[in-house]
């Protein structure tokens, strides 16, 4: 028999052809969300990063994460236990000194609340396991990457309720699918997931469906939660206080419609109330903890680094078009979710005012940071906040060529799934070092367009910011040897090319150190020259100046 008969016979298979429709027609999204979770998994197991000492809990997710090991394990939230014994927690726990001489961490503590149910597992299994229940070692960073993934399923099943109210089943799939993996939100949900960034994103998910949700049942339920899930989203990151926009214009298509809305909320203060006591009573350990540490209720924490807004002076080019860290240019896809807005417009005009009003107050917020291209990273991470926000203008933009004809299906289905090859490359490369964290040009970038590993060509086309400068509001294009704004530590220029060759020849030339690094490469998935040049690099920024 022919494959053409035998693939006849199988398509008129009748009970085929009912699993087919009842998994493809009736379950898309939720085919898809299974399909990226499975993904993630396997990112994760691919890099085993858990096994890597400070590669989850470092940066950032240092300060977000200390308050459950100084809370649960220590029970010293003033982190004496660390200022007493830096040799240990130097490189785990970060703190400044407050104005009142306390130890304080930087961070809000919205993500601990997220993190603590699982770090809570970990750190019950830990001993059995034959672990060190410190909250530093791989059961704790195992949690914290595993939390993200649990977290994103939550936002995914939402976000398409939500969108499957407004779009075709299959709209949504194309629309969850290309939002995690074609964006830098993958990234966020694998390699670095312990970060806000993916969190935030289902919350934001979530918060958009009991938005929608609200206006339907106006319930005192739905109120609370509401009130609950909004409150968390801006301890998490105080800047996304914007959200409220969303919860306020949803539905409002006119002057009339702002008018009505003020109204309604006249009229529905009770629940309104039960809305703002839940907001509040997430952040009621916050305000206390920043009474302990300040002595009053309320702390910018940041101040004390000199960090701001400068709201006279957005850097919106830059923020959408950097080849430094632009968004647009590390993230294509989302352009199409802006394009979007048009044809959201037409189709869906009471999601399209708020879903338009947030995206530009989004837009201005974050490119009004003094750091706007917010320090390392994938892309500019910070924008992952709002992507569940632009899934509903990505989902107009495809169904508007959906209702067109064939070809113009084939074609922005083609685009979109060029754009998530290009993402999935793109982060390739930023794990090889092909894309730098914070240091691109143009000229970096195209040399390395399409290209796995990094070029000497490269490497000398990178340029450091100028945090100094920044600070004060100043852009400047370069600043070749700069400080660290966090810790006052010397930053170098990329490593002449000639040192980083004569360190990988003296690798080569030693079996044993040659042989540890031959097993980094085969566990990170990447070439044995990749790897001896990643490490001569690293071996050359670390060493000391004399040396």
């Amino acid at each position: 028999m022919r494959w053409k008969d035998r693939f006849n016979k199988i398509k008129n298979n009748s009970i085929v052809n009912k699993i087919i429709d009842f998994i493809f027609k009736k379950y898309p999204g939720q085919l898809v969300i299974v399909l990226v979770v499975l993904m993630a998994v396997n990112v994760n197991f691919k890099y085993k990063l858990w096994n890597w000492e400070n590669k989850v809990i470092s940066w950032d997710i240092i300060s977000y994460y200390a308050y459950l090991p100084a809370t649960f394990i220590y029970n010293d939230i003033s982190l004496e236990f660390a200022e007493e014994n830096p040799e240990k927690f130097g490189d785990k726990i970060w703190y400044f000194k407050s104005q009142t001489g306390k130890n304080t961490i930087i961070t809000s503590m919205g993500l601990a609340f997220l993190y603590m149910p699982f770090f809570l597992i970990a750190h019950l299994f830990a001993p059995w396991l034959g672990f060190e229940a410190s909250g530093y070692t791989a059961p704790y960073s195992f949690a914290l990457i595993f939390s993200c993934l649990a977290y994103l399923i939550v936002g995914l099943h939402f976000l398409r309720k939500l969108l499957e109210r407004y779009f075709s089943k299959q709209v949504t799939a194309v629309v969850l699918f290309s939002v995690v993996i074609g964006t830098n939100l993958y990234y966020y949900v694998t390699i670095e997931a312990a970060m806000s960034h993916g969190f935030n994103f289902s919350l934001i998910s979530v918060l958009l469906y009991l938005t929608d949700t609200w206006y339907r049942d106006k319930k005192y339920a739905t109120a609370a939660w509401l009130g609950l899930v909004f409150g968390l989203i801006v301890l998490i990151r105080p800047t996304n206080i914007i959200v409220v926009l969303l919860l306020f214009f949803w539905g409002v298509t006119s002057f009339k419609g702002l008018r009505d809305r003020i109204l309604f909320y006249l009229k529905a203060w009770p629940k309104l109330l039960v809305m703002i006591f839940f907001f509040f009573l997430v952040w009621v350990p916050q305000f206390a903890y920043w009474k302990y540490v300040s002595g009053s209720f309320l702390y910018y924490t940041y101040g004390e680094y000199d960090a701001s807004f400068f709201f006279n002076n957005p850097q919106i080019l830059k923020s959408l078009f950097s080849y430094r860290k632009g968004w647009l240019i590390y993230t294509p896809i989302m352009a199409l979710g802006l394009i979007g807005l048009v044809s959201l417009f037409r189709q869906r005009r009471k999601l399209f005012w708020p879903v338009t009003i947030y995206v530009l107050v989004l837009i201005y917020v974050l490119s009004s940071w003094w750091c706007w291209w917010f320090g390392g990273g994938y892309g500019l991470r910070s924008y992952i906040d709002g992507y569940a926000a632009l899934a509903i203008p990505l989902a107009a933009f495809i169904t508007f060529f959906m209702k067109r004809k064939i070809i113009y299906r084939i074609v922005v289905l083609v685009v979109i799934g060029f754009l998530i090859w290009l993402n999935t490359f793109q982060m390739r490369q930023y794990l090889t070092g092909a894309i730098h964290w914070m240091s691109m040009t143009k000229e970096a970038y195209w040399e390395t367009f399409l290209k796995e590993y990094p070029t000497d060509e490269y490497k000398e086309a990178l340029r450091y910011p100028d945090y100094p400068a920044a600070k004060k509001g100043i852009y400047r294009s370069t600043d070749p040897d700069t400080t660290n704004p966090w810790t006052g530590e010397r930053i170098y220029p990329e490593p002449d090319s000639v040192k980083v060759r004569e360190i990988e020849e003296s690798i080569r030339n030693n079996p044993a150190l040659l042989e540890d690094i031959r097993e980094k490469a085969e566990e990170r998935n990447i070439s044995l020259d990749s790897m001896i040049k990643l490490d001569a690099i690293w071996i050359l920024r670390n060493k000391k100046q004399g040396d």
